[in-house]
């Protein structure tokens, strides 16, 4: 562990924790409050560490978790990102699971936004900003058991009056081999589905009139339609994911 949070401080990057309160909840109902667990941010209902911290939500205490474990590692002055790479509440659950409801769902995955996009950091670390992305909520394959008996998690029910959160690009690597870059643009605008009209003559993304920009449109549309998973971007390899819009000029990369 020592090593890998070593490499993330040396070249930037973020420590990525997929974080449930949900969970925590669930399996400890008689010792997690539901609101400390739903983001419902009660003084009243607040955790004090032994530090002297007070989290007045999980996933705030979550986060700091992960970064006390973190810097008891012993990195020196280096410093690691903590990102929510996912997060959400499902709408239904198991037999006997109470606190898998729609409006539970609702409830967290619209202070989950709102906690987004707040620019808020948590108390140990008040004024570091923590980039927070929920899970898709589109996802219908973790709805049942897959044979309609309604088992497994509702992550994917619909919350009707929730914003969208943050968004994620797909775009080709600036040194991908040009023979891959183009059986990639072949799949995507062939058998992948994409329509691809923006980057040909006379569209929007057509110019500049290089592999790499077009297959990097290609890759970031298949993205996309199908969910934003990352394997939804490897592409043999040469596909890179980003937190930054690669829109430009008139060509807007499409997102979810």
């Amino acid at each position: 562990m020592t090593s890998i949070a070593a490499f993330l401080a040396d070249t930037g990057a973020p420590f990525m924790v997929n974080a449930y309160p949900y969970f925590a909840y669930r399996d400890n109902p008689d010792m997690v409050n539901l609101q400390y667990a739903l983001l419902g941010n009660s003084t009243s209902n607040g955790v004090r560490d032994p530090k002297g911290y007070t989290y007045t939500n999980m996933l705030d205490a979550q986060i700091d978790a992960i970064r006390a474990a973190i810097d008891a590692l012993g990195l020196g002055h280096r410093t690691v990102e903590i990102m929510v790479s996912e997060s959400g509440w499902p709408s239904k659950g198991d037999t006997g699971d109470i606190a898998a409801t729609p409006e539970n769902a609702k409830t967290y995955n619209t202070r989950l936004i709102e906690r987004a996009q707040s620019n808020k950091g948590t108390p140990m670390k008040p004024n570091d900003k923590v980039e927070v992305y929920e899970v898709d909520l589109s996802c219908k394959f973790c709805s049942n058991d897959g044979n309609g008996n309604g088992g497994g998690f509702g992550f994917g029910e619909k919350v009707s009056g929730v914003i969208r959160g943050p968004s994620v690009w797909c775009v080709a690597k600036p040194h991908a081999d040009e023979k891959v870059l183009q059986a990639v643009l072949d799949f995507c605008c062939g058998g992948g589905g994409v329509d691809c009209r923006e980057i040909y003559e006379n569209g929007d993304c057509f110019e500049p009139q290089k592999l790499l920009a077009h297959a990097s449109y290609a890759m970031n549309a298949y993205y996309q339609m199908h969910g934003r998973n990352y394997w939804n971007c490897d592409f043999k390899g040469i596909g890179l994911v980003t937190f930054s819009d690669p829109t430009y000029g008139r060509c807007r990369y499409p997102q979810q």
